[in-house]
């Protein structure tokens, strides 16, 4: 009798100690620790910046479909700091090179530094764009390596009017926008692709598309405006909602003329907005 009462109250011990480790993981699932939120934001930014940049930070274990997604909320992250580049190489070399071909070089800083990764998806757009009269027809052309006359003429201008921008802004010493848009262009990328459908059954935007979640976009959106802060009260809520304007206007773009989004839209997506706010810095910051 007594060893049967102890096995049961033993029974007993372990059922109440299994439910309070399921309550514990229930509760560390919903709210994870300071550490945990910090290892997952860490493994994020480490494959936004070697999906964005030619920067690499080593990443533990196969990098999923779910990583992918959840690497968005950090885009405006990434995008500081290749401004931050563009920033300092002004401070630097302002004293010892004109404003005009400084300009040139940050632009050509920037590109090096996301392998032109945006510039080309914005010529595969424009050629899409300018030479199919189909969806399929669009898809097909954008998929084909070589770079058309829409493509050609897009890169042209956009680093024309960019490389104009950057070279009024300098020259009035407002540099620190240059940090300031690359972050709002790339949680652009993020407004683009929230909620969003893909135009192909694969390719770079899937995942992103599958999995961004509204947890990922709002930790962007919080990063983007906080980032927006020093371009002031009379600046930042021009820029921010301008930024989220040109993503929601290349996604519809890209829904009519495609039927949903990819890799090169996203791309297209974060050019744009980089001209309509370096266009929108320069008239404001005269």
């Amino acid at each position: 009798m007594k060893q049967g009462a102890e096995t049961k109250e033993h029974e007993v011990g372990s059922t109440d100690q299994e439910s309070e480790n399921r309550g514990a993981h229930r509760f560390s699932s919903r709210f994870p620790l300071p550490a945990s939120r910090f290892r997952t934001l860490w493994r994020r930014f480490a494959v936004s910046l070697s999906f964005l940049t030619v920067l690499r930070l080593p990443v533990s274990g196969e990098i999923t479909p779910e990583d992918f997604g959840g690497s968005y909320a950090c885009f405006p992250i990434v995008g500081f700091l290749v401004g931050l580049m563009a920033y300092s190489a002004v401070l630097m070399l302002h004293s010892v090179m004109p404003p005009l071909l400084l300009a040139a070089w940050t632009c050509v800083l920037t590109t090096l530094v996301t392998r032109g990764f945006h510039l080309d998806g914005l010529a595969d757009l424009a050629d899409g764009l300018g030479g199919g009269y189909t969806p399929e027809r669009r898809l097909e052309i954008m998929k084909d390596s070589a770079t058309g006359a829409f493509g050609t003429l897009a890169l042209v201008l956009d680093l024309l009017v960019k490389t104009s921008a950057i070279f009024s802004l300098i020259e009035t010493k407002n540099w620190l926008v240059l940090a300031i848009v690359p972050a709002l262009s790339r949680f652009a990328i993020v407004v683009c692709a929230y909620k969003s459908s893909c135009a192909r059954p694969g390719g770079l935007a899937k995942a992103g598309v599958e999995y961004i979640t509204g947890g990922s976009v709002i930790a962007a959106a919080l990063f983007a405006a906080l980032f927006a802060l020093p371009a002031g009260l009379r600046q930042a809520p021009i820029l921010l909602p301008a930024a989220v304007a040109c993503g929601l206007f290349v996604r519809t773009l890209a829904n009519r003329g495609l039927g949903g989004v990819t890799g090169d839209v996203f791309g297209s997506a974060n050019e744009i907005t980089e001209i309509v706010l370096f266009t929108f810095a320069a008239c404001l910051w005269r």
